[in-house]
């Protein structure tokens, strides 16, 4: 994949303008830059001008190397009171990149919902927010992290941002304009089998492990996975298997990658998982995981989902402190990294009011909703 400098696909002067004060014009301009996970930095370079250039101050956090950065904004100067409420998404995207098109009813391609579209929302409503409510500006941030599709790194990297203890997180996914009222945990795992290599005309001198992995997946398969209430089942997916040298010998060795939803603890499907292999692979945890989130919901009339996928609020080490964390965004998570992604207008649009409307009831002690 080629991936074109956004010197190349924007000149100086759309650069440095402020941003289209049209949702549908920013989410153009946002998914015409690639950023898979890794490769973020041109949309980094777009984002931080962008922001300047409507009065933000703009602190970007170098994550790793090729220009990967986090993007910070507030309207005090680093060092000051922390913004009380702060709207954050990820600037990163599966491979491979979907152009953007339209057709009037929805915007499709890569990040159109997960997540440049949340993205465009919040940059919207910040704005709106600052210009209608000049006396909140100071209580306003923005926080646009890399990595959250693979590792998590830039949210566990903005740990360490000067001027960043929020009292309320406003975080933004597909969730099909539903507040959501609980995240599922997360349980990845990876298991490395070893056998005995071999030719495979000759089973006495060879051991499959490719064979001895099916077994376990087998295994872990059948096994009956704990429920919740609230929460349903706990599911998983065996994402990636590799193994084997030749069609014609015993594989020497064999993997497979797991990813548990969990509806109980990360600890408890850790422990059962280990009991399940119970020696026959090595197992590895490095991935990490976490238990499931309970999140907030708002005053005001509104519709209540639940998540079943990851996202990057347990990686906040202050989560369990906040005074509120929401999870809300336009489109569905069903659409996310497969070839027709998309987000439809309306909620694209609607997704700036309900910014708004949460940040005032939150922030604004006399208005009644």
């Amino acid at each position: 994949m080629v991936f074109f400098s956004l010197k190349a696909l924007y000149p100086t002067s759309v650069m440095t303008a402020t941003f289209p004060s049209d949702v549908v014009q920013l989410l153009q301009q946002l998914m015409t830059i690639p950023s898979n996970t890794g490769s973020e930095g041109d949309a980094v370079d777009y984002l931080v001008a962008g922001l300047q250039s409507d009065g933000w101050i703009v602190h970007r956090q170098t994550v790793g190397d090729r220009g990967r950065a986090n993007v910070y904004a507030t309207r005090v100067p680093t060092g000051g009171k922390p913004p009380r409420l702060v709207f954050n998404s990820h600037i990163d995207t599966v491979p491979p990149h979907v152009e953007y098109s339209e057709d009037g009813v929805n915007v499709y391609g890569r990040g159109s919902c997960d997540a440049k579209g949340q993205v465009a929302a919040m940059i919207l409503a910040a704005r709106q927010l600052v210009q209608q409510r000049p006396s909140l500006a100071a209580d306003i941030g923005l926080l646009f992290v890399v990595g959250e599709e693979v590792d998590h790194v830039g949210m566990i990297k903005a740990n360490d941002l000067p001027c960043f203890s929020p009292e309320f997180l406003i975080v933004g996914e597909p969730t099909e304009m539903k507040y959501a009222s609980v995240q599922k945990g997360a349980c990845k795992v990876v298991l490395s089998v070893t056998g005995k290599a071999g030719h495979s005309g000759y089973p006495h001198a060879g051991e499959s492990a490719i064979h001895k992995l099916i077994d376990i997946l087998k295994d872990i398969m059948e096994y009956e996975w704990p429920k919740s209430e609230t929460m349903g089942d706990t599911t998983f997916n065996i994402g990636t298997i590799s193994g084997g040298q030749a069609l014609n010998a015993w594989a020497a060795k064999a993997q497979a990658s797991v990813f548990f939803r969990v509806t109980t603890s990360y600890t408890d499907i850790r422990q059962r998982v280990e009991s399940i292999v119970a020696g026959r692979a090595e197992i590895d945890h490095s991935l990490g995981g976490n238990d499931p989130v309970p999140l907030s919901l708002p005053s005001f009339p509104h519709e209540v989902g639940q998540a079943a996928f990851n996202t990057d609020i347990p990686y906040y080490r202050k989560f369990g402190s906040l005074k509120g964390v929401f999870l809300f965004g336009a489109g569905s998570i069903t659409v996310a990294h497969g070839p027709n992604e998309f987000v439809p207008i309306a909620e694209l649009r609607e997704c700036v009011h309900k910014h708004v409307q949460l940040a005032e009831s939150l922030l604004v002690k006399e208005i009644d909703y």
